[in-house]
């Protein structure tokens, strides 16, 4: 069946491929666009995008591309990053497990923790470390821009899965100013404004500002004093400044741009609790389940309580320059620098009797420089680029986690004080060798080099090819050191937990040799270790247009891309403390067209497409026989994947625009043993190998629709345009973990998959309302109060709990805004 099926698809590649030299018969009319997609009734409009480092319309690629202006993502209520997938099929967003940041997967590759690629996230051309820099950035933009498939040769490494690329507004020749002020439920409050100052012809600046605080949605029915009261909450601001000089031949931008967040931690709601492989069972100790978006997260029976927070600081420089050195050759280069600072500390399941208390801070620093020097020449029909890219990361991780200290300190109404006569032994037998707390430090440094080319030549006025090459060098070094207070059966149940952003060994939590197993050049004297490896690979593409008219194109390429391999911080089996290169190769044919339909404007976008995957790098999970947990990136052998990506936008009648999108993905390993981890066996803490082959892997729903009706309510002149936009957002299932033990799936496997769900979300836009400078806008999220999952955690072996992330309820707001 593998072999037929191949067959069937390679013959039906063919078969679009061939039919790209056919004419269709819609394509025999011209209809002129716009750059304006309200300009006429007529048109659909064009968004200009650059995909390829220059702007282009998104209908002339030949790529999958989803783009968005500000208008559309204002209608559409885009208010975070996480809000991308009701309007972008093909994209699934879930959470992180450690400080609730989005997870983006396009096409069966994604950004799961320990990945660093795979989806790339660039702001102004210049790659993000982390995507909490991605959140909240949706204001005074141009473009956001969400490329499907592998984009090595122009994006570099760690793009197997696409890009998502965010860009901002610069300064124009007219001064101009606004500001926007907003209120909605959860006391939602939110402030914007904007200054574009032209100076002279040639030199401008652009500075534009956001703040929004809102109460959170998930309740904390049992807080402590100190503890909040609410999570899942928005406390964050941001600042950007633009100066561009513009002289003709000279263009240069000069970016700098901030965001601050001081939120309450991130936590997951309990649903099911199960005695643990230990015996231990979190009802008896007084724990309590959540419901939809509430907790009962009390006071820490240690009698010492955290200081929880979420909190992140991030600031970037970029420099884009662009010069015109002839009529034909012309040289890009953009700089930047990014340095992020974020710090949490959270109890993730948000259970009262203390499992996991979790204080974690990553620094980051990060410097790339991207040369281009590109040749275009119409009269031969040429346009080819050369160029060389260098960064460099530098990124210490602090993890500091206290585990089960709450049982151990509070079992059942026993002594808290040290030195009581009842021991851990006597309680748990089972759980004599957990550790109570452990901390670790890393510091990790990630080079890249690539020096790459790409080329595009008109065989005919119709018919052209397209090429590109990239070679990429990549080296990861790491440093680490641990340090661990175990229990053990004399341990005093009065163990108190040791709080605090002290990352590295201390005389309460000396040296954990057990946690730097797997290092080469472990150094017991200052109990640090190292790990280095060395990545080399090329990314590559090939592909084919015909344009049937100047309204209808067609495609078909086959990509190449690459994802650096790295170091494992906290898993130490043998063989595991590395991963390999993930690699994609994906064909992909299309036929972009806009065409009439009982003379009414339609467009039709559709693509299939088919990858091959090889050492596919899957976030992993291990339990160590002293407690100890541990997370990384393992290797699958082979996953195949292939789809179809269909949009469709159309006007039956004047001022009626209707979009519709649909995406269809099947993605499945082929061959994967997922390895045994932990241990050894058969300590209870040990997982067995197990056979994957046939699975879906994670963050992949079958299938994802979501649809828009806006309507231009065409007012008088003199009255402003009001228009009203409604739109929907359905996603089948989707699978979190690839691989949950015997005992975690006997106790609560269902938790593992969550169910698909439908979200409306709606608004009305009333600009320059009556010919004044103010616009109004009343908008919805979630009109229907749907309940529904973003990401779940199974935990039964260890700790004896499952949890869920529920998405935002119903949120809704209006704001008002005044342009001078």
């Amino acid at each position: 069946m593998r072999v037929k099926f191949d067959r069937m698809l390679a013959v039906s590649l063919g078969a679009i491929s061939m039919a790209l030299v056919a004419e269709p018969a819609f394509a025999n009319e011209e209809v002129n666009t716009s750059a304006d997609p309200q300009a006429s009734d007529t048109t659909l409009g064009e968004i200009v995008v650059t995909a390829r480092k220059v702007g282009e319309s998104a209908q002339s690629l030949p790529i999958t591309i989803s783009a968005f202006t500000s208008d559309e993502l204002q209608s559409k209520v885009i208010l975070s990053a996480a809000d991308l997938q009701t309007v972008t099929p093909g994209l699934t967003i879930s959470n992180n497990a450690t400080g609730g940041v989005p997870v983006f997967a396009i096409r069966g590759t994604s950004t799961e923790l320990g990945i660093d690629g795979g989806v790339a996230l660039y702001f102004n051309d210049v790659p993000l470390i982390s995507t909490v820099g991605m959140m909240y950035s949706f204001y005074d933009v141009s473009t956001v821009e969400i490329l499907k498939g592998p984009q090595g040769t122009q994006f570099g490494t760690n793009t197997t899965g696409g890009t998502i690329s965010v860009r901002t507004k610069r300064p124009t020749s007219e001064f101009e100013a606004s500001l926007k002020a907003g209120y909605g439920n959860f006391n939602r409050r939110e402030f914007e404004g904007m200054v574009n100052i032209p100076v002279n012809d040639v030199i401008g600046f652009r500075f534009a500002g956001n703040y929004v605080k809102r109460d959170g949605y998930v309740k904390n029915l049992d807080a402590a004093p100190g503890f909040p009261s609410s999570y899942q909450d928005e406390n964050h601001y941001s600042l950007r400044g633009t100066m561009s000089i513009d002289t003709g031949p000279l263009k240069n931008d000069l970016i700098v741009d901030y965001y601050n967040r001081d939120e309450a931690p991130y936590v997951a709601v309990p649903v099911k609790f199960a005695p643990s492989l230990s015996g231990m069972s979190l009802p008896a100790l007084g724990a309590k389940l959540g419901t939809y978006n509430t907790i009962h997260l009390g006071p820490n029976v240690t009698g010492r309580q955290p200081d929880l927070f979420g909190k992140a600081s991030l600031y970037g420089i970029q420099n884009r320059t662009e010069l015109e050195v002839s009529d034909n050759l012309s040289l890009r280069n953009v700089f930047g620098y990014r340095n992020d600072d974020t710090h949490t500390h959270e109890v993730p399941p948000g259970i009262s009797v203390v499992t996991t208390d979790v204080q974690r801070q990553d620094k980051a620093s990060q410097w790339t420089d991207d040369l281009t020097l590109r040749y275009e020449n119409s009269d031969i029909g040429l346009k080819a680029s050369v160029g060389g890219y260098y960064s460099f990361l530098r990124r210490t991780t602090g993890i500091n986690a206290n585990v089960l200290q709450g049982i151990f300190a509070g079992f059942a109404g026993f002594p808290v004080a040290p030195g009581s006569s009842i021991t851990l032994g006597d309680v748990f037998p089972g759980l004599a060798n957990y550790v109570v707390s452990v901390n670790n430090f890393e510091t990790k440094e990630i080079r890249s080099k690539a020096i790459y080319a790409n080329a595009e030549y008109e065989l005919t006025d119709t018919l052209g090819v397209q090429g590109g090459f990239r070679y990429n060098w990549d080296t990861v070094n790491s440093n680490v050191t641990a340090g661990s207070n175990l229990a053990n059966p004399n341990t005093p149940l009065g163990s108190l937990p040791i709080f605090g952003a002290d990352f590295k060994p201390t005389q309460a939590r000396p040296c954990d040799t057990s946690s730097l197993i797997g290092y080469p050049d472990f150094d017991p004297a200052y109990c640090s270790a190292s790990r280095g490896a060395k990545f080399k690979a090329p990314s590559w593409l090939f592909g084919i247009t015909n344009k049937f008219s100047d309204r209808v194109l067609g495609y078909a390429k086959i990509s190449h891309g690459y994802l650096a391999g790295g170091t494992n911080f906290t898993l130490r089996d043998a063989g595991r403390t590395t991963f390999e290169p993930e690699k994609n190769t994906m064909i992909e044919v299309g036929v972009k067209a806009d065409w009439e339909l009982g003379d009414r404007p339609i467009r039709t976008n559709v693509a299939l497409y088919h990858g091959r995957i090889s050492n596919k790098q899957v976030f992993a999970n291990a339990n160590y026989p002293n407690g100890g947990t541990g997370f990384g990136v393992v290797n699958a052998a082979k996953e195949t994947v292939y789809g179809l990506d269909f949009e469709l936008r159309f006007s039956p009648v004047d001022r009626l625009t209707l979009d519709l999108n649909y995406n269809y993905i099947h993605a499945k390993f082929d061959e994967f043993i997922y390895p045994g981890l932990g241990g050894p066996a058969p300590d209870p803490s040990y997982v067995p190998p197990v056979d994957l082959s046939g699975a879906t892997p994670a963050q992949t729903p079958k299938h994802q629709l979501n649809g828009s009706i806006t309507y231009d309510w065409g007012l008088a002149e003199g009255q402003g345009s009001l228009s009203t936009t409604v739109s929907g957002y359905y996603t089948s299932s989707i699978t979190q973990a690839n691989r949950l033990g015997d005992f975690d799936r006997a106790a609560g496997g269902e938790l593992n998959t969550l169910a698909g769900y439908f979200l409306a979300n709606g608004s009305i836009n009333w600009s320059n309302v009556m010919n004044s400078p103010v616009s109004l806008q009343i908008w919805g999220r979630n009109l229907f109060n749907k309940h529904y999952g973003t990401a779940s955690q199974v935990q039964f072996a260890t700790f004896g709990y499952g949890t869920v992330t529920f998405g935002p309820p119903r949120t809704f707001g209006a704001t008002v805004s005044v342009a001078f």
